[in-house]
Protein backbone atom coordinates (compact mmCIF):
# COMPACT_ATOMS: atom_id res chain seq x y z
CA UNK A 1 0.00 0.00 0.00
CA UNK A 2 1.47 3.92 -0.90
CA UNK A 3 2.16 5.91 1.89
CA UNK A 4 0.88 8.90 0.86
CA UNK A 5 1.51 10.83 3.72
CA UNK A 6 5.34 10.13 3.52
CA UNK A 7 6.40 11.11 0.27
CA UNK A 8 9.81 11.08 -1.77
CA UNK A 9 10.84 14.12 -2.54
CA UNK A 10 12.09 14.43 -5.83
CA UNK A 11 14.68 16.88 -7.47
CA UNK A 12 12.61 18.18 -10.20
CA UNK A 13 9.32 17.27 -9.31
CA UNK A 14 7.70 18.64 -12.69
CA UNK A 15 9.57 16.45 -14.52
CA UNK A 16 6.92 13.45 -13.91
CA UNK A 17 4.38 15.02 -14.92
CA UNK A 18 2.93 13.16 -17.57
CA UNK A 19 -0.96 14.54 -17.82
CA UNK A 20 -2.17 11.67 -15.26
CA UNK A 21 -4.05 12.47 -11.89
CA UNK A 22 -1.15 10.47 -10.38
CA UNK A 23 1.47 12.23 -12.26
CA UNK A 24 0.04 15.92 -10.06
CA UNK A 25 -0.84 14.46 -6.84
CA UNK A 26 2.68 13.25 -6.38
CA UNK A 27 3.52 17.21 -7.53
CA UNK A 28 1.18 18.48 -5.17
CA UNK A 29 3.11 16.22 -2.46
CA UNK A 30 6.96 16.75 -2.83
CA UNK A 31 7.38 20.02 -4.83
CA UNK A 32 9.53 22.26 -2.58
CA UNK A 33 6.76 25.13 -2.77
CA UNK A 34 2.91 23.05 -2.63
CA UNK A 35 1.28 24.42 0.52
CA UNK A 36 1.60 20.87 1.32
CA UNK A 37 4.97 21.59 2.84
CA UNK A 38 3.65 24.31 5.13
CA UNK A 39 1.21 22.22 6.61
CA UNK A 40 1.52 20.50 9.88
CA UNK A 41 1.81 17.15 10.67
CA UNK A 42 -1.67 16.39 11.37
CA UNK A 43 -2.86 17.49 8.84
CA UNK A 44 0.15 16.32 6.05
CA UNK A 45 -1.43 13.03 7.58
CA UNK A 46 -4.97 13.59 6.50
CA UNK A 47 -4.03 15.66 3.21
CA UNK A 48 -1.60 12.37 2.20
CA UNK A 49 -4.55 10.14 2.79
CA UNK A 50 -7.27 11.81 0.82
CA UNK A 51 -4.45 12.64 -2.23
CA UNK A 52 -3.88 9.03 -2.26
CA UNK A 53 -7.08 7.85 -2.51
CA UNK A 54 -7.34 10.05 -5.74
CA UNK A 55 -4.19 8.55 -6.98
CA UNK A 56 -5.77 4.98 -6.31
CA UNK A 57 -9.06 5.51 -7.82
CA UNK A 58 -8.54 7.60 -10.69
CA UNK A 59 -4.58 8.07 -10.64
CA UNK A 60 -4.43 7.11 -14.42
CA UNK A 61 -7.27 9.40 -15.56
CA UNK A 62 -6.05 11.79 -18.21
CA UNK A 63 -6.33 15.56 -16.99
CA UNK A 64 -6.35 16.87 -20.43
CA UNK A 65 -9.31 14.91 -21.01
CA UNK A 66 -11.90 16.17 -17.88
CA UNK A 67 -15.13 17.25 -18.34
CA UNK A 68 -18.09 18.39 -16.48
CA UNK A 69 -19.11 14.57 -16.90
CA UNK A 70 -15.95 13.09 -15.87
CA UNK A 71 -16.16 14.83 -12.50
CA UNK A 72 -19.73 14.24 -11.81
CA UNK A 73 -18.51 10.32 -11.81
CA UNK A 74 -15.98 10.69 -9.66
CA UNK A 75 -17.76 12.07 -6.87
CA UNK A 76 -20.28 9.57 -7.36
CA UNK A 77 -18.00 6.82 -7.29
CA UNK A 78 -16.75 8.09 -3.89
CA UNK A 79 -20.48 8.71 -2.85
CA UNK A 80 -21.56 4.54 -3.31
CA UNK A 81 -21.68 2.94 -0.21
CA UNK A 82 -18.97 0.40 -0.04
CA UNK A 83 -18.42 -2.44 2.59
CA UNK A 84 -17.67 -0.08 5.16
CA UNK A 85 -20.21 2.49 5.08
CA UNK A 86 -23.00 -0.69 6.02
CA UNK A 87 -25.21 0.24 2.48
CA UNK A 88 -25.09 4.62 3.60
CA UNK A 89 -23.75 7.08 1.00
CA UNK A 90 -20.81 8.28 2.16
CA UNK A 91 -21.53 11.95 1.27
CA UNK A 92 -18.98 13.52 3.18
CA UNK A 93 -16.37 11.26 1.86
CA UNK A 94 -17.61 12.07 -1.54
CA UNK A 95 -17.28 16.19 -0.83
CA UNK A 96 -14.40 15.79 0.86
CA UNK A 97 -12.48 13.88 -2.18
CA UNK A 98 -13.36 16.40 -4.69
CA UNK A 99 -12.47 19.41 -2.10
CA UNK A 100 -8.72 17.59 -2.17
CA UNK A 101 -9.51 17.68 -5.70
CA UNK A 102 -9.58 21.07 -6.06
CA UNK A 103 -7.00 21.68 -4.03
CA UNK A 104 -4.59 19.75 -6.37
CA UNK A 105 -5.57 21.29 -9.72
CA UNK A 106 -5.65 24.87 -8.13
CA UNK A 107 -2.02 23.79 -7.61
CA UNK A 108 -1.44 22.83 -10.78
CA UNK A 109 -2.56 25.76 -12.21
CA UNK A 110 -0.31 28.14 -10.54
CA UNK A 111 2.71 25.95 -11.85
CA UNK A 112 0.66 26.47 -15.65
CA UNK A 113 0.74 22.85 -15.75
CA UNK A 114 -1.01 21.24 -18.74
CA UNK A 115 -4.45 20.90 -18.58
CA UNK A 116 -4.90 22.09 -15.12
CA UNK A 117 -5.90 25.45 -15.84
CA UNK A 118 -9.10 23.80 -17.79
CA UNK A 119 -9.71 21.56 -15.36
CA UNK A 120 -9.37 23.82 -11.99
CA UNK A 121 -11.90 25.99 -13.98
CA UNK A 122 -14.90 23.21 -14.29
CA UNK A 123 -14.70 21.57 -11.22
CA UNK A 124 -14.66 25.12 -9.35
CA UNK A 125 -18.13 25.92 -11.23
CA UNK A 126 -19.37 23.03 -9.54
CA UNK A 127 -21.07 22.04 -6.15
CA UNK A 128 -21.17 19.25 -4.02
CA UNK A 129 -23.44 18.05 -1.35
CA UNK A 130 -21.88 17.70 1.88
CA UNK A 131 -23.54 16.73 5.73
CA UNK A 132 -24.86 18.26 7.87
CA UNK A 133 -22.51 19.23 10.77
CA UNK A 134 -22.13 17.13 13.67
CA UNK A 135 -25.21 17.68 16.45
CA UNK A 136 -23.97 15.28 18.81
CA UNK A 137 -22.93 16.72 22.26
CA UNK A 138 -21.12 15.46 25.85
CA UNK A 139 -23.55 16.68 28.39
CA UNK A 140 -22.96 18.03 31.80
CA UNK A 141 -24.57 14.31 33.40
CA UNK A 142 -22.45 11.96 30.79
CA UNK A 143 -18.95 14.12 31.53
CA UNK A 144 -19.24 13.55 34.80
CA UNK A 145 -20.23 9.51 34.54
CA UNK A 146 -17.08 8.93 32.15
CA UNK A 147 -15.20 10.75 34.96
CA UNK A 148 -16.14 8.62 37.93
CA UNK A 149 -15.81 5.59 35.50
CA UNK A 150 -12.45 6.23 34.21
CA UNK A 151 -11.07 6.55 38.22
CA UNK A 152 -13.13 3.02 38.93
CA UNK A 153 -11.08 1.47 35.73
CA UNK A 154 -8.08 3.07 37.26
CA UNK A 155 -8.17 5.99 33.82
CA UNK A 156 -7.72 8.61 36.34
CA UNK A 157 -5.60 10.17 33.20
CA UNK A 158 -8.63 10.12 31.17
CA UNK A 159 -11.06 11.56 33.88
CA UNK A 160 -8.71 14.47 34.01
CA UNK A 161 -8.89 15.01 30.68
CA UNK A 162 -12.49 15.13 30.54
CA UNK A 163 -12.35 17.72 33.35
CA UNK A 164 -10.36 19.93 31.31
CA UNK A 165 -11.92 19.68 28.12
CA UNK A 166 -15.27 19.99 29.49
CA UNK A 167 -14.73 22.71 32.18
CA UNK A 168 -12.11 25.12 29.96
CA UNK A 169 -14.23 24.03 26.76
CA UNK A 170 -11.34 23.40 24.80
CA UNK A 171 -10.53 21.25 22.07
CA UNK A 172 -9.06 17.32 22.72
CA UNK A 173 -5.79 18.95 20.85
CA UNK A 174 -4.77 21.04 23.79
CA UNK A 175 -5.29 18.53 26.18
CA UNK A 176 -3.10 15.60 25.62
CA UNK A 177 -0.67 17.38 22.68
CA UNK A 178 0.50 15.61 19.33
CA UNK A 179 2.80 13.64 18.54
CA UNK A 180 4.93 14.58 15.88
CA UNK A 181 8.18 13.55 13.85
CA UNK A 182 11.33 14.79 15.78
CA UNK A 183 12.55 16.93 12.84
CA UNK A 184 9.76 18.70 12.65
CA UNK A 185 9.72 22.33 14.02
CA UNK A 186 9.30 23.18 17.61
CA UNK A 187 11.55 21.88 20.26
CA UNK A 188 10.19 19.43 23.17
CA UNK A 189 11.85 17.42 25.70
CA UNK A 190 8.98 14.87 25.45
CA UNK A 191 10.40 12.38 22.84
CA UNK A 192 9.68 8.80 22.06
CA UNK A 193 11.66 7.36 18.96
CA UNK A 194 11.74 9.41 16.37
CA UNK A 195 8.47 11.54 17.65
CA UNK A 196 7.82 14.30 20.15
CA UNK A 197 5.18 15.85 21.92
CA UNK A 198 4.26 19.51 21.59
CA UNK A 199 1.27 21.44 21.76
CA UNK A 200 -0.54 19.80 25.16
CA UNK A 201 -1.60 21.59 28.40
CA UNK A 202 2.15 21.72 30.46
CA UNK A 203 2.26 22.01 34.15
CA UNK A 204 4.55 25.13 34.22
CA UNK A 205 1.78 26.87 32.30
CA UNK A 206 0.10 26.76 36.17
CA UNK A 207 1.02 30.04 37.84
CA UNK A 208 1.13 30.48 41.87
CA UNK A 209 -2.37 31.95 41.76
CA UNK A 210 -3.90 28.71 39.90
CA UNK A 211 -4.14 30.69 36.50
CA UNK A 212 -3.97 28.74 33.31
CA UNK A 213 -1.94 29.87 30.63
CA UNK A 214 -1.72 28.08 27.56
CA UNK A 215 -1.50 28.93 23.16
CA UNK A 216 -4.74 27.59 21.72
CA UNK A 217 -3.49 24.71 19.43
CA UNK A 218 -6.47 25.86 16.88
CA UNK A 219 -4.42 29.35 16.52
CA UNK A 220 -0.93 28.07 16.06
CA UNK A 221 -1.54 28.03 11.90
CA UNK A 222 1.01 26.39 9.73
CA UNK A 223 4.03 23.95 10.14
CA UNK A 224 6.48 26.46 11.13
CA UNK A 225 4.61 28.36 13.95
CA UNK A 226 4.24 25.82 15.90
CA UNK A 227 8.25 27.02 16.84
CA UNK A 228 7.38 30.49 17.04
CA UNK A 229 6.55 31.78 20.19
CA UNK A 230 4.82 34.97 18.96
CA UNK A 231 2.27 33.07 17.00
CA UNK A 232 -1.22 31.65 17.71
CA UNK A 233 -3.68 33.24 20.51
CA UNK A 234 -2.77 32.86 24.51
CA UNK A 235 -6.18 32.51 26.94
CA UNK A 236 -6.05 32.58 31.06
CA UNK A 237 -8.51 30.51 32.87
CA UNK A 238 -8.42 30.49 36.75
CA UNK A 239 -8.67 26.91 37.76
CA UNK A 240 -10.56 27.37 40.99
CA UNK A 241 -13.39 29.02 39.12
CA UNK A 242 -13.70 25.21 37.43
CA UNK A 243 -14.74 22.73 40.69
CA UNK A 244 -14.67 19.43 38.72
CA UNK A 245 -10.72 20.59 37.08
CA UNK A 246 -9.76 21.36 40.70
CA UNK A 247 -11.25 18.02 42.22
CA UNK A 248 -9.30 16.03 40.23
CA UNK A 249 -5.88 18.45 41.02
CA UNK A 250 -6.59 17.63 44.46
CA UNK A 251 -6.87 13.92 43.49
CA UNK A 252 -3.21 14.39 41.74
CA UNK A 253 -2.01 16.43 44.46
CA UNK A 254 -3.31 13.71 47.00
CA UNK A 255 -4.65 16.90 49.50
CA UNK A 256 -8.42 17.66 49.83
CA UNK A 257 -9.57 20.66 47.86
CA UNK A 258 -9.35 23.21 50.18
CA UNK A 259 -5.53 22.78 51.11
CA UNK A 260 -5.06 22.63 47.05
CA UNK A 261 -1.96 24.94 46.24
CA UNK A 262 0.09 25.12 43.81
CA UNK A 263 3.87 24.05 44.97
CA UNK A 264 1.72 20.49 45.46
CA UNK A 265 1.43 19.68 42.05
CA UNK A 266 4.12 18.61 39.25
CA UNK A 267 6.56 21.71 38.40
CA UNK A 268 6.84 20.89 34.86
CA UNK A 269 5.87 18.12 32.09
CA UNK A 270 2.66 17.06 30.65
CA UNK A 271 -0.47 17.79 32.38
CA UNK A 272 -2.48 14.53 31.10
CA UNK A 273 -0.10 11.59 30.67
CA UNK A 274 -1.07 7.87 30.48
CA UNK A 275 -0.91 5.45 32.87
CA UNK A 276 0.39 2.32 30.86
CA UNK A 277 3.43 4.52 30.12
CA UNK A 278 3.50 7.68 31.91
CA UNK A 279 4.08 9.59 28.32
CA UNK A 280 1.44 12.07 26.85
CA UNK A 281 -1.63 9.54 25.11
CA UNK A 282 -1.67 9.09 21.11
CA UNK A 283 -4.48 10.50 19.99
CA UNK A 284 -5.66 6.83 18.91
CA UNK A 285 -5.35 5.27 21.71
CA UNK A 286 -7.22 7.75 24.30
CA UNK A 287 -9.92 7.87 22.04
CA UNK A 288 -10.54 4.25 22.02
CA UNK A 289 -9.81 4.19 25.88
CA UNK A 290 -12.23 6.83 25.89
CA UNK A 291 -14.62 5.09 23.86
CA UNK A 292 -14.65 1.77 25.94
CA UNK A 293 -15.42 3.97 29.07
CA UNK A 294 -18.03 6.07 27.46
CA UNK A 295 -19.52 2.90 26.22
CA UNK A 296 -19.58 1.36 29.89
CA UNK A 297 -21.59 4.25 31.21
CA UNK A 298 -24.23 4.18 28.14
CA UNK A 299 -22.90 7.44 26.45
CA UNK A 300 -24.21 6.60 22.22
CA UNK A 301 -21.65 5.17 20.32
CA UNK A 302 -22.00 8.11 17.75
CA UNK A 303 -21.21 10.46 20.31
CA UNK A 304 -17.23 11.08 20.52
CA UNK A 305 -14.89 12.89 22.97
CA UNK A 306 -14.52 15.39 20.47
CA UNK A 307 -18.20 16.47 21.51
CA UNK A 308 -17.11 17.63 24.69
CA UNK A 309 -16.59 21.19 23.69
CA UNK A 310 -19.98 21.36 22.00
CA UNK A 311 -21.70 20.10 25.16
CA UNK A 312 -19.95 22.56 27.00
CA UNK A 313 -21.08 25.92 24.72
CA UNK A 314 -24.38 24.23 24.78
CA UNK A 315 -24.29 23.90 28.43
CA UNK A 316 -23.36 27.54 29.02
CA UNK A 317 -25.52 28.85 26.14
CA UNK A 318 -28.82 26.80 28.01
CA UNK A 319 -27.89 28.85 31.35
CA UNK A 320 -27.91 32.45 29.54
CA UNK A 321 -24.50 33.09 28.63
CA UNK A 322 -25.12 35.33 25.48
CA UNK A 323 -23.20 34.76 21.92
CA UNK A 324 -20.68 37.14 22.13
CA UNK A 325 -19.57 35.95 25.32
CA UNK A 326 -19.13 32.68 23.97
CA UNK A 327 -17.10 33.61 21.34
CA UNK A 328 -14.26 35.57 23.74
CA UNK A 329 -14.65 32.36 26.27
CA UNK A 330 -13.86 30.14 23.42
CA UNK A 331 -11.16 32.44 22.09
CA UNK A 332 -12.70 32.38 18.47
CA UNK A 333 -11.56 35.40 16.65
CA UNK A 334 -10.37 37.16 13.05
CA UNK A 335 -7.99 35.17 11.15
CA UNK A 336 -5.15 36.82 12.25
CA UNK A 337 -3.30 34.90 15.14
CA UNK A 338 -2.26 36.83 18.48
CA UNK A 339 -0.54 36.65 21.71
CA UNK A 340 -2.63 39.29 23.25
CA UNK A 341 -5.56 38.34 24.62
CA UNK A 342 -8.08 41.22 26.30
CA UNK A 343 -9.80 41.59 29.41
CA UNK A 344 -12.62 41.33 28.15
CA UNK A 345 -11.66 37.93 26.72
CA UNK A 346 -10.48 36.83 30.37
CA UNK A 347 -13.30 38.42 32.53
CA UNK A 348 -16.07 36.80 29.88
CA UNK A 349 -14.39 33.22 30.65
CA UNK A 350 -14.98 33.58 34.18
CA UNK A 351 -18.25 34.86 33.61
CA UNK A 352 -18.75 31.60 31.64
CA UNK A 353 -17.16 29.22 34.40
CA UNK A 354 -19.70 30.74 37.23
CA UNK A 355 -22.91 30.80 35.43
CA UNK A 356 -22.04 26.91 34.66
CA UNK A 357 -20.37 25.98 37.86
CA UNK A 358 -21.36 28.58 40.55
CA UNK A 359 -19.48 30.84 42.50
CA UNK A 360 -15.61 29.20 44.25
CA UNK A 361 -16.19 28.57 47.70
CA UNK A 362 -13.86 30.80 49.70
Amino acid sequence: MLNWSRPTFATNPLATFDDTLSSLINIYLTHKNSPYQKLRHAVQITYGRRMGYIVRDFGQTRISSLTLDDFTEMYDSWLAPNEHSKGKRRVSHSHEQMVFLRLAFRFGKALKLPGCRDAADVIEEMTFKNVRKRQTVVNAEQVLAIRTEAHRVGKHSIAFAQALQDGLMVRQKDVIGEWIPITNPGLSEVTHGREKWLIGFRWEEIDQSMNLTHRLSKSIRGRDAVADADEGKVKLWSLPLYPPIMEELALIAGVPVSRLTRDKLPATGPMVVAEHNQKPWRQKVFAATWRRIATAVGVPKDVQNRDTRAGATTDAETKGVNIETLRQGLGHSKPETTRIYTRAEEKATADIAMVRFGKPKS
